[in-house]
């Protein structure tokens, strides 16, 4: 995918300056993430859009000094808008190609042990690797593991590659460990001469068994987490909130007391709730 006029203009701004700067990590994380930039361009734009944070963000801190005229303290205080603004903004768009990346390799594990179900299958048929991979990669079902599988056929098909180089160049490049294993295990059986068929087959069995017992762990961790929640986000809540009325009634406390209620309502509440959906969402994204 070709890049955008906006990212050519950060390129044509930046490159020489880029092009010595650049590390192998980058290139390699870009790879793993499937963004399809060069290494010094995407730098360039890296750079461009921290410019342009550094830049919007002193207009708002330099606006809001002129409008609210604040005392030094808070001057000080919101000095740290643009500061912040420009740091955080450097900084996400440099680890993004590693947080895709990694989002990468858990789609690739999540997916991995169905695919080799397919792969077993369409080797016990007698089919080579090259064509194994070429279906594969048609296979929208399969997630990441189509990316990966069309990265491999693009390299015998398209650049002539034989399939045990471009399994090794897929090694270096897929963010997976457990797909860069087996990859590793099938160059090992294609150059001793071993056959495919019952290497795929183990493999399958291997990864559906690890698989079954990540989904049964996630199943435990997850009754776990719906007896906490009962606990600290339904009846604890609800304890708390009819408590707080009753010792107010005995101690004729005032009624401006009841700010309580108001910031386990409306703040407290919220935010447990918030957290257990996080922590869910993250626990699922691990099978």
């Amino acid at each position: 995918m070709p890049i955008n006029n906006y990212q050519k203009m950060c390129y044509r701004k930046f490159r020489s300056t880029a092009e010595n700067i650049v590390n192998d990590k980058m290139k390699q994380n870009l790879e793993k993430a499937h963004i399809d930039i060069r290494p010094d361009a995407y730098l360039s734009y890296v750079w461009m859009n921290t410019i342009l944070a550094a830049v919007v963000s002193s207009i708002i801190y330099i606006s809001l000094l002129v409008f609210l005229r604040p005392f030094f303290i808070l001057t000080l205080l919101l000095l740290s808008i643009p500061i912040l603004t420009t740091i955080l903004v450097y900084f996400y768009f440099m680890s993004y190609p590693g947080i895709k990346a990694k989002a990468r390799g858990k789609k690739i594990d999540m997916h991995l042990s169905y695919a080799l179900n397919f792969i077993s299958a369409m080797s016990s048929a007698g089919i080579t690797p090259t064509e194994i991979f070429k279906s594969l990669s048609k296979q929208k079902i399969y997630g990441e593991i189509r990316e990966e599988s069309l990265w491999i056929y693009r390299d015998v098909g398209l650049l002539g590659k034989d399939i045990i180089s471009a399994l090794k160049a897929n090694i270096e490049r897929t963010p997976s460990e457990k797909f860069k294993e087996f990859l590793q295990g099938a160059i090992i059986t294609i150059q001793s001469g071993g056959a495919l068929k019952p290497y795929f087959m183990s493999k399958a069995e291997q990864y559906s068994r690890e698989n079954r017992i990540a989904q049964k762990q996630l199943l435990e961790s997850l009754g776990i987490m719906a007896e906490a929640y009962v606990t600290a986000a339904v009846a604890g809540i609800l304890l708390i909130i009819i408590i707080i009325p009753l010792m107010m009634l005995i101690s004729s406390a005032d009624s401006s007391q009841l700010i309580i209620i108001y910031i386990f309502s409306f703040i407290v509440i919220p935010l447990i709730n918030i957290s257990f959906a996080f922590v869910l969402a993250s626990m699922s994204q691990r099978v």
